[in-house]
């Protein structure tokens, strides 16, 4: 199991949207889901890493559960301090990792293989952690 998967304070009942917030307060650093039609992009989920704020884009026509799982995901890829910008600097090398990080959205080629897997790994680890009883909230788009 994910080591800073373990380390979370999980909601009971779980909410992502809630798990969301308390890293928000816990990083001092906003954390923003943002429900989008991202069937044509490809990947059903993405990250955006701002200034001063995080935006996880996810597939807004699908599952609840596939929802969560998406942002799960995002989420591992921000606590594990994944940036991509290694790859995209050889591409950019006149611009910052802060600009690249801003300017571009993850693309899992971005990322290195471990950093996928530490990522859904993540999102295993935190769902199989949760409480999933009859007080379990829904709230993301249906």
């Amino acid at each position: 199991m994910s080591r800073i998967a373990r380390g979370l304070d999980l909601p009971s009942p779980f909410d992502v949207a809630e798990l969301c917030r308390r890293v928000s307060v816990r990083r001092r650093r906003q954390v923003v889901l943002t429900p989008l039609p991202m069937a044509a992009l490809g990947p059903c989920g993405l990250w955006l890493a701002g200034e001063h704020a995080d935006v996880i884009c996810f597939e807004q026509n699908t599952s609840a559960l596939h929802q969560e799982h998406i942002i799960l995901h995002e989420l591992g890829h921000i606590l594990h301090e994944h940036t991509g910008a290694e790859t995209l600097q050889d591409l950019f090398p006149n611009l910052s990792d802060a600009t690249l990080r801003i300017m571009l959205a993850r693309q899992h080629d971005a990322f290195s293989q471990r950093h996928e897997r530490e990522a859904e790994q993540f999102a295993y680890a935190v769902l199989a952690r949760a409480s999933r009883g009859d007080g379990f909230r829904r709230v993301l788009a249906d």
